[in-house]
């Protein structure tokens, strides 16, 4: 329970299913942990027993640290996804199962599936809010004890349902930044737990344009506060770990339809140049392409073009809107 309007439709519409549910949020210990406020609250309006799981040393070991060494090295990982897989679900389902429970919910757009390889995650009906992206790294083996009673539903239709009921989380806007960062966001964070990596702002053949101030205020396909003019937008192509450098250009210079991805994790390993979809950001409308499962990972080609194919994010690969698997991307050309 965060005390978001989705997670307490999700209990509220469990407990009219006819059963026992306990409250459970996660103290992450950073950030405002607003959960820690809102949750008590919203399971003593519907009735609940409410549990904090104390998640602080998981989340900076394999959260955080991660992450803020990924991005001083040029990488754009997806806090989320470490979190759901590593931190937030085997967490929360040790913290049920020690009080008895029998299966595990969230307020995630998502649904599962049964078929032939056994239990799989699969898009929301509504795809432009589905959240199974985030959580395609999950262990398989969770799956069998995991409710997503939202995933038919869209936003929409929630806060209808949350308002009908007298929740009073009903219009509560939905977060937007990342959960755990300070005040001071990403620049208090590197300063914490790394140093910011200054470097050079160069074009595409090399030549030195700019400096600036750390590798980690950039992510590829990014546009705006570059701190340079010229006669066409300048948009990142590129990261470089080694050197800090950044290098800029023109929007063709972000097109890519060969994409490669590290340490992939197959819910159910496809064919050999098996044509599938795939999402490259959570945000992207899911892509054609071809998959081949290589020995160090996996290569995708697209039948078109994508924008922006960002090192560090998380390749989720899908069929019929079911999640097939995922990698981290490394490149693309």
């Amino acid at each position: 329970m965060s005390g978001g309007v989705d997670s307490t439709l999700t209990a509220r519409l469990l407990l009219e299913q006819g059963h026992e549910v306990i409250g459970f949020s996660l103290a992450l210990g950073f950030g405002p942990d607003e959960a820690l406020s809102a949750a008590p609250l919203v399971a003593r309006q519907l009735g609940l027993a409410h549990q904090v799981v104390d998640a602080s040393g998981p989340f900076l070991e394999r959260v955080l640290l991660p992450t803020v060494a990924a991005r001083n090295q040029g990488l754009t990982p997806n806090p989320c996804v470490l979190c759901n897989a590593g931190v937030k679900f085997p967490l929360l389902w040790h913290a049920a199962r020690d009080r008895g429970c029998q299966m595990l919910a969230t307020g995630h757009y998502c649904r599962l599936a049964d078929g032939p390889e056994g239990r799989l995650l699969a898009e929301a009906d509504e795809l432009k809010k589905s959240q199974a992206y985030f959580l395609a790294r999950l262990d398989r083996d969770l799956l069998k004890y995991l409710l997503f009673p939202l995933g038919d539903q869209s936003k929409a239709r929630v806060r209808r349902e949350a308002a009908a009921r007298g929740l009073a989380v009903a219009e509560k806007p939905d977060s937007q930044d990342a959960c755990f960062l300070p005040a001071g966001g990403w620049d208090e964070l590197i300063n914490r737990f790394g140093e910011p990596r200054p470097g050079p702002m160069v074009d595409r053949d090399g030549r030195w344009l700019a400096d600036h101030r750390g590798l980690h205020h950039f992510t590829v396909g990014q546009r705006k506060g570059l701190g340079i003019t010229g006669p066409a937008p300048s948009y990142v192509l590129s990261l470089c770990g080694r050197t800090a450098a950044v290098t800029v250009g023109p929007v063709q210079g972000l097109m890519a339809d060969t994409v490669w991805a590290e340490r992939p994790l197959w819910h159910r390993p496809p064919l050999q140049g098996e044509l599938l979809a795939a999402r490259l950001r959570s945000t992207q409308t899911p892509a054609p392409c071809r998959v081949w499962r290589e020995e160090d990972g996996v290569k995708a080609v697209f039948n078109d073009p994508q924008r922006a194919v960002t090192p560090g994010q998380l390749a989720v690969f899908y069929k019929c809107g079911q999640v097939v698997g995922s990698g981290f991307i490394t490149k693309a050309e």
